[in-house]
């Protein structure tokens, strides 16, 4: 029995085709995948347990906008409440207190602005790109509702017919500014 040995030649100036249609598949599959699963924007909502009749007040008020707006500019150098009334700004600035921000004065100027409007339950919030995050949260608190149980404001309840008073000054509270950063 005779073993032959065959020689085996390589070539190594011939041409290949390579395939990338495999692999163009893939990526055709992925990148919508990668996009659908993106957050281009995170929008955050911190759920409160509001009374009914708030909440039909609150819906009232989507329906029927008012052209008054309150909101709340929250800068580092301090808080500026602004009231628009029939195209008219009212600008009240509470200024910065030992290096901190006034919740005190903040929120007794809130009961006020919410005495002067109880149909109002929306809020624009405006703050700097710079002022923390649990500083916002703590004007979000202060706005949210009356502190002391004794202030109460009227709400018009469509199924007694008559106002009944609550402590929620501004439950609905809308960052203004978004899409800016």
């Amino acid at each position: 029995m005779s073993r032959r040995i065959r020689k085996i030649k390589i070539d190594h100036n011939g041409e290949f085709e390579l395939d990338l249609a495999p692999l163009l598949a893939v990526m055709v599959k992925l990148v919508p995948v990668l996009l659908v699963s993106s957050a281009f924007v995170q929008m955050m909502v911190i759920e409160s347990e509001l009374p009914q009749v708030v909440n039909e007040a609150i819906q009232r008020q989507e329906q029927q906008p008012t052209p008054t707006n309150i909101s709340i500019e929250l800068e580092t150098s301090g808080i500026n409440i602004v009231v628009t009334d029939k195209g008219q700004d009212k600008v009240e600035t509470i200024p910065m207190k030992n290096g901190a921000y006034d919740y005190e004065t903040l929120h007794a100027k809130l009961v006020a602005v919410k005495k002067a409007h109880p149909d109002i339950f929306k809020l624009e919030l405006h703050p700097d790109g710079k002022v923390p995050y649990d500083e916002v949260v703590k004007v979000m608190d202060a706005a949210r509702q009356a502190r002391d149980t004794n202030v109460k404001f009227p709400v018009f309840d469509t199924k007694q017919g008559k106002n009944v008073e609550t402590n929620y000054m501004f439950p609905e509270i809308v960052f203004a500014n978004m899409m800016e950063g």
